[in-house]
């Protein structure tokens, strides 16, 4: 009798850490999420300086490093593409990206929830070389290209007088200025200088910039898919590379080669 109760002692202890066990191994899946699950899809702005092929081939760009620092830095898997500006944020709104690195817009506001500002650049006019320009309502009647869909400054953004013409990124707009077939470009400093740099457009071929104002990169997650302990991550991730100077070591490997005259 003693050796039956026995076993049935030992059957009901294995059961209890088979038990234990399973409840382990929930615990450690809830608690690495993303790290041991699907990996986080990064959605970057294809164009210079953000996100670009390099003449080795693989991708580059100084959002393109930044994104992935911030998913490492937080401990998670991830992948990172490089898509035209309005995808980011239709990927981020649908939930087929899980994050995103760029300014804002109505459709982010949708789709998205800000999990902290990466930098703020300055948003500056530029015009072709000998147009200079002093004031935003001097561009009324005028074409003046912007990155398809972007939002840079709510004076800019809300004039209707002024004509808006889209192109795909900041290389074609600085061909477009050097040949004068726009009256002005607007965009992010950093932005525009670099696309000019990577279309071989000299700085004597582009006009004195006009600060209009500044806007934020932000670093956004899709709300279709964001889980409050990733988002959790990755803005620690992001305040921790703030505070030690990493993005901005980042940023100087792309805000150099190009300078125009200063006004």
């Amino acid at each position: 009798m003693h050796g039956i109760h026995g076993l049935h002692a030992s059957k009901k202890v294995m059961k209890m850490k088979v038990v234990r066990l399973f409840a382990i191994l929930a615990i450690l899946l809830a608690l690495s999420g993303q790290a041991l699950g699907e990996p986080l899809r990064i959605a970057t702005i294809l164009g210079p300086p953000w996100g670009f092929m390099g003449r080795d081939g693989q991708p580059t760009g100084m959002m393109y490093e930044i994104g992935n620092r911030i998913a490492e830095v937080a401990g998670l898997r991830y992948t990172n593409s490089l898509v035209p500006y309005p995808r980011t944020a239709a990927d981020i709104e649908n939930g087929s990206a899980d994050m995103t690195i760029r300014f804002g817009n109505d459709q982010m506001a949708r789709g998205a929830v800000p999990a902290g500002v990466v930098v703020s650049m300055p948003i500056i006019l530029v015009g072709p070389a000998g147009m200079n320009y002093s004031k935003l309502s001097e561009l009324r009647g005028k074409i003046v290209g912007v990155v398809r869909t972007s939002k840079y400054v709510e004076q800019f953004d809300t004039d209707n007088a002024i004509q808006k013409y889209p192109v795909n990124d900041y290389v074609t707009m600085a061909k477009m200025l050097a040949m004068r077939r726009l009256d002005a470009g607007v965009g992010s400093s950093m932005g525009l200088f670099y696309g000019a740099y990577m279309a071989g457009v000299k700085p004597e071929d582009i006009g004195v910039p006009l600060v209009l104002g500044s806007n934020d990169f932000i670093l956004f997650v899709s709300k279709k898919t964001a889980k409050p302990e990733t988002t959790r991550a990755l803005k620690e991730a992001l305040d921790k590379l703030s505070a030690s100077g990493e993005i901005k070591q980042i940023m100087s490997k792309y805000s150099k080669s190009f300078s125009l005259p200063q006004r």
